[in-house]
């Protein structure tokens, strides 16, 4: 998943158009990895997940499909 956000962020900075990833998504797709190597390297032991909105994400509302190509 980590090249596929990457690769569409750089794609989208390339093309000066906004990526359809929010960031905070992306964020939290890039966090899964990082978190996994904890977790094995500690026994397998489950890791706090960081909340990268501060709580905004509570107020979020769901958008899918933002682009009208899909």
């Amino acid at each position: 998943m980590d090249f596929f956000v990457f690769h569409h962020f750089i794609e989208s900075a390339k093309r000066n158009q906004a990526p359809q990833v929010a960031v905070y998504d992306a964020a939290a797709w890039l966090a899964i990895t990082p978190l996994s190597e904890a977790s094995i390297a500690s026994g397998n032991s489950p890791q706090p997940f960081p909340d990268f909105t501060s709580g905004r994400w509570t107020e979020r509302k769901p958008n899918f499909a933002v682009n009208d190509e899909f």
